[in-house]
């Protein structure tokens, strides 16, 4: 049995490109994958935010629950899919990210329209600073979006950290040489 989750505990957003994010192109996609889900209902809702995601070209749209029954939760396990799907609505890159605001976890995919997913899952604190790199803009920004604290400016990475890192700036470049190949 399905236990009911607070909507107010989690949180799914997508960052489009404000030069193709219309929201009446965005909401169908979301909405066949809720209802494919069997999710809460929910709207797509644009977050007015004025400052550097804005001027970073940056448009965010919040997946808000509509009951108290959350959507978001119900999408966790769906954001690369999502994303997937609004790359290819809006034929542009398209960053989704999910985030447990009450635990410790997040979840985020990037997706082109013509590009498989690249996605992170991990810690909450791991995946906002993965995905103001991918945005281009300082973590505090994400930080404010989800009324989160902010970051410790204490953390120092482990080597765990700095290893996944290295690895992924390899992975990156390699992906970059591939992509200029073509």
């Amino acid at each position: 049995m399905e236990t009911a989750a607070d909507s107010r505990e989690y949180r799914v957003v997508f960052f489009c490109p404000a030069s193709s994010a219309r929201l009446e192109r965005l909401e169908a996609p979301v909405r066949r994958l809720l209802s494919r889900i069997q999710a809460p209902p929910a709207e797509l809702t644009p977050i007015q935010e004025s400052g550097a995601l804005s001027e970073a070209g940056w448009q965010v749209f919040l997946v808000r629950s509509l009951t108290e029954r959350s959507a978001a939760q119900a999408m966790a396990a769906y954001v690369s899919e999502a994303t997937c799907a609004l790359a290819a609505e809006v034929d542009a890159e398209v960053l989704g990210l999910y985030v447990d605001v009450s635990g410790d976890s997040a979840r985020i995919c990037r997706c082109g329209p013509e590009e498989g997913p690249e996605t992170f899952a991990g810690r909450r604190q791991a995946a906002l600073t993965r995905t103001a790199e991918w945005l281009e803009v300082a973590p505090i920004l994400l930080s404010t979006i989800f009324q989160l604290d902010l970051p410790d400016a204490d953390y120092e990475p482990d080597a765990d950290d700095r290893f996944v890192e290295e690895k992924l700036r390899e992975a990156r470049a390699l992906m970059e040489r591939y992509r200029q190949g073509k």
